[in-house]
């Protein structure tokens, strides 16, 4: 008897494991928004929305963190289904970082954009560059013509004054012009070197100059100032498309007399070839054209008050963090060192001694996901760059690392009811060969290395120091890679940067010299300096550990469905799983922040609700919750 108390004493001791907890992470995207909008959104739609019947229930609690700011919280749900798994919500709250965003800063951007290859757009999308590059080569010439209306005035010079000046200097003017072509075209082609092609298109440029100077030459001091700053703020190709967008407007209003007679004053406007001269004045704004000054008003305050509603509101977030300019650095680099500083907590936590969270899925919306990117990829290799491979984990590694190019087949994914529950399937094809089979394989090498690689926290924690399982992207501007983050908007500069490891890929990219995607070292590159060296992971091998679902609206002509998001192109990242979707929300048009908001016939039933919770959970995961709503369903309410 008296072997037998402290026995039971000891057995009493016992603490059952802690019940498992997946964390999900979730970075907003543009706009005005506010603290856990988004997060609340993802919550009804992975969960069910809280006065809905058999919804998973939940509490809000405040989410203090190292910085403690209290107006973030946290969803904690109930134990879930015979396993108990519990699921943590939270949310990256970047918005704040990027308040008192300037117009100046906003126009810059797109100024960079409309320099680079336009290309890489959709096709049916292609006439937004044209609107965007014709809008602020109107407000230039708008602008300019002002300023000479103004200088006039206050020098009491008279129009026709100018208008005399310039007919009797026109041909002087327009041989000076010629000569500068001349020059300037030798010197693009045999200084420079850009070939004929390039000094044939300088030659006609002041060829053109030339021709108008001789016709209107007082034309050429709207025409001059608004063309220079055009070739230097938007780029030749730009400059030259804003002004055939601006030319066939004006040319559309001189030839419909009615409305011209209307809101110009311009009589004779009967839509025949007498009104070369009228519509000349509208193109190019002439400061004879007298009828132009209320016009350029209205139109500057226009685009003053699109640039105050929507341009600074929403574009400015992303001129902000996608231009890389010296006042834009330190506010990116906020938001990113808070992104690895919650990453770094959530893997830190702890209950009973052990990880709080065996899986840490990330869900991004818009700019987020560019965000998101970001911060995962730094995240990674402070994790692994001291870490040793186990040998079972390099064998894990070697189906991934050995992956030939081209084995993947390019295809996107729908949701289907497959095998008693809800999974992607190809639209076309087999699984076999896709990026599903690819995910299969990297879920196999999460699950092999979070049992056997070991990290030390610094709070006494021994556990796998990479456990974000997912990355969920929903309407992710990922999808013009080329037009936003490289230098020339090219896919060709966005595949060199894939190629030097400076975006992480699914799968890893291969390198020039290295034999291996995912492992380098004695085994995974040929380096004969360090024969005995163990191979180690890739700083750019997130996505052998990480699986990328991709959400997006098909888009048709911008207005249909989501144009800022789309597929991850499955040339540079044939791993990721595209998945399109189709809403009724708004007729189908402006669907970017739609994801998650359920169709009212639909409810439950909305697919485009049901693939974000199933990108979220997890096809297992998906079951057990699904499952485990139809049981609180069926119940009588308390």
């Amino acid at each position: 008897m008296t072997d037998a108390a402290p026995a039971e004493k000891q057995q009493e001791k016992v603490v059952p494991p802690p019940a498992p907890r997946t964390a999900v992470l979730v970075f907003h995207g543009i706009g005005d928004q506010r603290p856990m909008e988004t997060m609340l959104g993802v919550v009804d739609a992975v969960l069910g929305e809280p006065d809905e019947p058999g919804a998973i229930g939940r509490w809000i609690k405040p989410y203090v963190g190292k910085d403690g700011f209290f107006d973030l919280k946290s969803v904690s749900t109930k134990a879930v289904g015979d396993e108990g798994r519990r699921y943590d919500f939270f949310e990256l709250y970047w918005a704040d970082q990027m308040s008192g965003t300037r117009l100046v800063a906003v126009l810059l951007w797109l100024c960079d954009l409309a320099k680079r290859d336009r290309k890489s757009l959709p096709p049916d999308a292609m006439w937004i560059w044209y609107a965007i590059v014709g809008l602020m080569t109107g407000a230039m010439m708008a602008a300019v013509h002002l300023v000479w209306v103004i200088g006039l005035n206050l020098t009491a010079t008279s129009p026709e004054v100018l208008q005399q000046r310039a007919m009797a200097a026109a041909e002087p003017v327009a041989a000076a012009f010629l000569a500068l072509g001349l020059v300037a075209a030798t010197v693009v082609w045999l200084c420079l070197g850009k070939g004929r092609r390039a000094a044939l298109a300088v030659f006609l440029v002041f060829a053109v100059l030339a021709f108008i100077g001789y016709w209107n030459g007082i034309a050429l001091l709207t025409l001059i100032p608004v063309l220079a700053g055009l070739f230097i703020f938007l780029g030749p190709r730009a400059a030259i498309g804003g002004m055939a967008v601006v030319a066939a407007v004006a040319l559309v209003i001189v030839l419909w007399g009615p409305f011209l007679a209307l809101a110009f004053g311009i009589r004779s406007a009967t839509g025949s070839l007498t009104d070369v001269q009228a519509a000349f004045d509208l193109v190019f704004l002439t400061v004879t054209f007298k009828a132009a000054a209320p016009w350029l008003l209205g139109f500057l305050a226009l685009f003053l008050a699109l640039a105050a509603v929507f341009l600074v509101p929403y574009v400015g977030d992303c001129a902000r963090y996608l231009r890389d300019a010296p006042d834009n650095i330190e506010a990116r680099n906020r938001i990113r060192q808070l992104g690895l500083e919650v990453l770094a907590d959530l893997h830190k936590r702890q209950s009973g001694g052990r990880p709080r969270y065996d899986r840490i899925v990330v869900v991004s919306h818009s700019l987020g996901t560019v965000i998101a990117y970001d911060v995962l990829r730094a995240f990674f290799v402070k994790q692994i760059s001291s870490l040793q491979l186990t040998d079972r984990m390099i064998e894990t590694f070697r189906p991934i690392d050995q992956m030939p190019d081209g084995t993947l087949r390019p295809t996107s994914f729908r949701l289907v009811e497959q095998d008693g529950g809800p999974n992607w399937a190809p639209v076309e094809g087999p699984v076999a060969g896709t990026a599903l089979a690819y995910q299969a394989g990297v879920r196999w090498a999460f699950a092999t290395f979070c049992q056997e690689q070991q990290g030390h926290f610094d709070n006494g924690l021994v556990a796998s120091p990479w456990r974000i399982s997912d990355f969920v992207t929903m309407g992710s501007p990922l999808t013009h890679a080329a037009l936003l983050m490289t230098e020339d908007g090219s896919r060709d500069s966005l595949a060199k940067k894939v190629d030097l490891r400076e975006f992480p890929v699914a799968p890893p990219a291969h390198s020039q010299g290295e034999m291996g995607r995912v492992l380098f070292g004695s085994d995974g590159t040929d380096d004969r300096r360090s024969p005995a060296r163990r191979p180690r992971l890739q700083h750019s091998a997130m996505f052998a550990l990480t699986c990328w679902t991709n959400l997006y609206f098909s888009q048709r002509f911008v207005v249909k469905g989501d144009f800022i998001g789309g597929p991850i192109s499955d040339r540079l990242s044939p791993g990721t799983v595209n998945v399109p979707l189709l809403t009724t929300l708004l007729g189908g048009y402006f669907n970017h922040t739609h994801y998650w908001q359920r169709e009212p016939e639909g409810k439950a039933a909305t697919e485009h609700v049901r693939a974000l919770a199933l990108a979220t959970l997890g096809a297992s995961a998906f079951r057990r919750v699904r499952a485990e709503r139809s049981t609180l369903a069926s119940q009588p309410p308390p």
